[in-house]
């Protein structure tokens, strides 16, 4: 899900920047590809959260315990 992530994110960045570029070519203006750029952000952000509950629910498993450090 992360590379996934990752790829639509490069996709709609890349189509955010053409559509700016074809604003400055006198085209209306097209955002469409912050669509691609919110949905690979939310893909990146679901991919890490997941692994994030995984590790939790191992460590829950083998009794360990996590410290946290306070910054």
């Amino acid at each position: 899900m992360k590379t996934t992530g990752i790829v639509i994110l490069v996709i709609g960045c890349i189509s955010t920047f053409g559509g700016i570029i074809g604003t400055i070519g006198g085209r209306p203006l097209n955002l469409a590809g912050l669509t691609f750029v919110v949905l690979g952000a939310f893909l990146i952000s679901r991919a890490n959260k997941k692994k994030e509950e995984a590790e939790k629910k191992k460590d829950w498993e083998l009794g360990t315990k996590i410290e946290k450090k306070d910054s």
